[in-house]
C-alpha cells in the first residue's frame, strides 16, 4: 500500500532471522479470470458469499439495518504487539516506480517520464487505514488529524542526465482542501489522485465512520505535451473516502468507501432509543440518499445503481455491520465520463491487484478469532466482475505491505496468513493457502494448505513473526524472525504435497525481498551482528535445497539508529537493470545519532549499490558505490520527508521531502542540491 499503516521499530532489539523459501510449482489454469463483461454479477450465486441485490427496496433496507443495530463494544482490530517491531524494471535507460506486479502501475509521490520529475508535497500521505497488522498505531488517535494549512503545489523539474542536474520549470498549484496522495504518468498525461482529507499515520480511526463520512476523492488529468502550458483535461470527483488505486494501460482503478451522511444520525447507536431515532431519520430514505455521486467535468450522476451492488448473504454476515459501501470504479482515461463501478456492502482493509483481477481483503473478528475475508473481482472491458470469495483463518500481517502476502498465478490465488494462537509458547501460526475458483459457483476453494495433516511441521519456529514475503512465479520466499533463525527452503513443486527441502542458519532478517533473477534474491532488513545498521543481503537460490548468503552490505551510521523507508514501502526502493549485465539499485537510509560536538544528528542518505556477475550466481557480488546525502538543508525548518530516487543513465536523483539532490553514479560525492 500501499497504502497501509507502517510500523517503525527499534532495530536495537533485533536478533536474527530466517528466510523461508517455498517453491510453488503450480501449473497454470489457462486464461485466468479476466475479460469479464456486463452484467457485473454472474447469475449462479447459490453458494457465493456475496449476492446480487434483488431490488432497490432490498438495497435501502439492508443499508438502514446497519444504522439501526445497537452498537456492540468495539473490538480491537490490532494484532498483539511485537517484541521488535513484478517489479517495475523499465526497458528504458531510467527507472520507474517499483511495483508489485508487472503491467500494474502504482501511484506515488515521485514520478518520472524520462524528461521531467513530478513531485507531490511531502505533507500529503496515502491513506494509512487500519488493517490486520497495524498494532503500533491502534491507539494513536480517536479522531482524524487536523488538515495542514498550506496545500502546496506539484513541482515539475526538468532533468539533464549528462551532468546529473535538475531544474524546476513549472508547478501546478493545489487549492485549499486538496491533498494529493500520489501521481501517475502515462505518455503525455499526468494524473493526480487527491482527497478532501489529509490522511496521516493513525490506525483504528479508519474503521470509524464519523471522520470519513463526508469525504470525497478527486482525479485530475493534465496534458503535459507542452510543459510550458499544462492543460487540465479532466476533473473527476467521487463521494467517499479513498482506499487505494492502480492503473493498467488506459484504465484507472479507484477503490473507495462511502457512508451517507444525515445531520441527526447516530453512527453508532448505543441503545434502543438512539436506534429508534435513526429509524425516524431514515424512514423516507431512497437509493439516491445512499448512493454516492461522481462528477466528471462538472457533470454529476450516481456512481452506480442499486443493481450494480452486491450484498453479503445473511448467513455470511457477523453480528454487527457498518453502513459502508466499498466501490471499485474503472475509469477509462480516454473517456472518463464512461466510468463504471461495482460495489458491495462490506469494508475493505487491503488491496491486491494483478493484471487479471483485483482482490479486496477484510479483517474479520467474529468470536474473538482473527480471520481474513477475500473477494475476487475479474478485470476486463467495463466494470469489475465478481468471481468469488473465501474466508481464511489468520491475518494478512506484513508491516505496511500486506499485498505481498497475496499473489495470483493463472486462476489461483496464493495467500499467506498468520493466526494468533493464545499459546504463550507459540503465539503465531503461519499458513500458506492456495485458492482457486470453484467450478460450480462463485467461491474460492482451497486447493492446498501448508502445514497440513500429512506434513505438520510449522512454517517458522515457535513465536517467530513473519517479515519479508515475496512470490515469484513458482516460488515463494518468506522471512521469519525471533532469535536465532535458520534459512528454510520449502518445496511446493507438487502443491498437494509440500515439504521442507533444507535449511541454513543466518543472522539478521529482511523486511523487503527483491528477486534479481530466478537464481538470486535480495533481502533488505536489519543486521543482528551490527546492532542498529540496515543490512542488504544477496542470496544464491539456484539450488532451492541449499540457499546461500553470498554477500552483505551494511548501511547507515554505526552507533546510531538506522532504518530504511524501503523496508516498509517498496516505492522507496529503486532498481534498474543495465545492458552490460550489471544491475544498479538505490536504498534510502534515515540515521540518527549523537554528534561528537553534542546534540542529535538526523541524516537522510541514498546508498548506491551494484550487483555484478549475476549470470554466475556463485560469483555474484554486491558493490557499494557510495551515497548521496540530503544536505545542505533547503531551510532551517526542513527535516526531510518521504524518500524516493530515480536512476537515469549515469545520473541519480534523490528526493527527500520536497527537494532533489543529484549526482553522477560514478562520483556520488560530486552532488548538487537542493534543487
Amino acid at each position: 500500500m500501499k497504502n497501509e499503516v507502517f510500523t517503525i521499530w527499534n532495530p536495537g532489539t533485533l536478533m536474527q532471522s530466517r528466510i523461508i523459501l517455498l517453491c510453488v510449482m503450480l501449473a497454470s489454469c489457462g486464461g485466468g479470470s479476466g475479460g469479464g463483461k456486463s452484467p457485473s454479477i454472474d447469475s449462479d450465486q447459490s453458494k457465493s458469499m456475496l449476492r446480487a441485490v434483488s431490488s432497490e427496496e432490498e438495497f435501502v433496507t439492508r443499508f438502514k439495518a446497519a444504522y439501526t443495530q445497537i452498537n456492540r463494544s468495539e473490538q480491537d482490530l490490532s494484532a498483539p504487539q511485537e517484541g521488535a517491531a513484478t517489479d517495475s524494471e523499465s526497458s528504458n535507460s531510467y527507472s520507474s516506480t517499483y511495483a508489485l506486479e508487472n503491467k500494474v502501475d502504482e501511484f506515488d509521490v515521485l514520478k518520472y517520464d524520462g524528461d521531467y520529475l513530478y513531485i507531490v508535497p511531502t505533507i500529503q500521505q496515502t491513506c494509512c487505514f487500519i488493517s490486520q497488522s497495524d498494532a503500533s498505531f491502534a491507539n494513536d488517535s480517536l479522531v482524524a488529524p487536523q488538515n495542514p494549512q498550506n496545500p502546496g503545489s506539484i513541482r515539475i523539474l526538468s532533468t539533464n542526465p549528462n551532468n546529473a542536474t535538475a531544474q524546476q520549470v513549472t508547478s501546478i498549484p493545489l487549492t485549499d482542501g486538496e491533498y494529493v496522495q500520489g501521481l501517475y504518468v502515462q505518455n503525455d498525461r499526468l494524473i493526480s489522485i487527491g482527497t478532501s482529507q489529509y490522511y496521516g499515520s493513525y490506525g483504528d480511526v479508519w474503521r470509524q465512520i464519523a471522520p470519513w463520512g463526508q469525504q470525497s476523492l478527486s482525479v485530475k488529468v493534465y496534458d503535459t505535451s507542452n510543459i510550458d502550458s499544462i492543460e487540465k483535461t479532466s476533473d473527476i470527483r467521487i463521494d467517499g473516502g479513498f482506499v487505494d488505486s492502480r492503473r493498467i494501460g488506459d484504465t484507472l482503478y479507484l477503490i473507495s468507501r462511502h457512508t451517507p451522511h444525515w445531520d441527526t444520525i447516530y453512527y453508532y447507536p448505543a441503545n434502543q432509543q438512539e436506534a429508534n431515532a435513526n429509524k425516524q431519520v431514515l424512514v423516507n430514505a431512497t437509493p439516491a440518499d445512499i448512493i454516492p455521486n461522481i462528477t466528471v467535468n462538472e457533470q454529476t450522476r450516481p456512481l452506480f445503481s442499486a443493481q450494480d451492488c452486491l450484498i453479503t448473504r445473511d448467513d455470511k454476515t457477523n453480528d454487527y455491520t457498518y453502513p459502508v459501501i466499498t466501490s471499485i470504479t474503472a475509469v477509462p482515461l480516454n473517456n472518463p465520463s464512461n466510468a463504471q463501478t461495482t460495489c458491495y456492502d462490506e469494508d475493505a482493509n487491503g488491496v491486491y491487484m494483478s493484471s487479471n483481477a483485483i482482490y479486496l481483503s477484510q479483517a474479520r473478528y467474529d468470536n474473538s478469532e482473527g480471520r481474513t475475508r477475500i473477494h475476487k473481482f475479474a478485470l476486463g472491458a467495463g466494470k469489475p466482475i465478481y468471481r468469488g470469495s473465501a474466508e481464511l483463518a489468520g491475518e494478512l500481517w506484513s508491516r505496511g505491505q500486506a499485498d505481498f502476502r497475496m499473489s495470483e498465478k493463472g486462476n489461483q490465488l496464493r495467500v499467506i496468513t498468520t493466526r494468533y494462537t493464545g499459546d504463550s509458547t507459540d503465539l503465531r501460526d503461519h499458513q500458506l493457502t492456495i485458492l482457486q475458483e470453484a467450478s460450480d459457483d462463485l467461491r474460492l476453494d482451497p486447493l492446498a494448505t501448508l502445514p497440513n495433516s500429512s506434513r505438520p511441521t510449522e512454517l517458522g519456529k515457535p513465536n517467530e513473526s513473519l517479515y519479508g514475503v515475496r512470490f515469484l512465479d513458482d516460488r515463494l520466499y518468506l522471512v521469519s524472525f525471533e532469535q536465532i533463525d535458520p534459512l528454510y527452503v520449502l518445496d511446493l513443486s507438487n502443491p498437494a504435497d509440500p515439504y521442507i527441502a533444507g535449511e541454513l542458519e543466518i543472522p539478521g532478517f529482511s523486511d523487503f525481498l527483491h528477486p534479481v533473477n530466478d537464481k538470486l534474491l535480495l533481502g533488505l532488513g536489519q543486521s543482528a551482528q551490527n546492532q542498529g545498521l540496515v543490512k542488504l543481503s544477496l542470496f544464491n537460490v539456484a539450488d532451492i535445497a541449499n540457499p546461500l548468503e553470498l554477500a552483505t552490505v551494511l548501511l547507515g551510521k554505526e552507533g546510531g539508529w538506522n532504518y530504511s523507508e524501503a523496508q516498509y514501502n517498496r516505492h522507496a526502493f529503486t532498481y534498474l537493470q543495465q545492458a552490460d549485465g550489471s544491475d544498479r539499485l538505490t536504498v534510502p537510509v534515515q540515521s540518527s545519532y549523537n554528534s561528537e560536538q553534542g546534540g542529535y544528528i538526523y541524516e537522510n542518505r541514498l546508498y548506491l549499490i551494484e550487483i555484478n556477475g549475476k549470470t554466475n550466481p556463485a560469483a555474484a557480488s554486491l558493490d557499494l558505490i557510495g551515497n548521496i546525502i540530503a544536505s545542505p538543508a533547503p531551510n532551517e525548518n526542513w527535516y526531510g520527508g518521504q524518500n524516493r530516487s530515480v536512476i537515469h543513465d549515469d545520473a541519480v536523483y534523490f528526493l527527500s521531502g520536497d527537494y532533489i539532490w543529484s549526482a553522477p553514479w560514478t562520483d556520488p560525492n560530486n552532488q548538487t542540491g537542493p534543487q
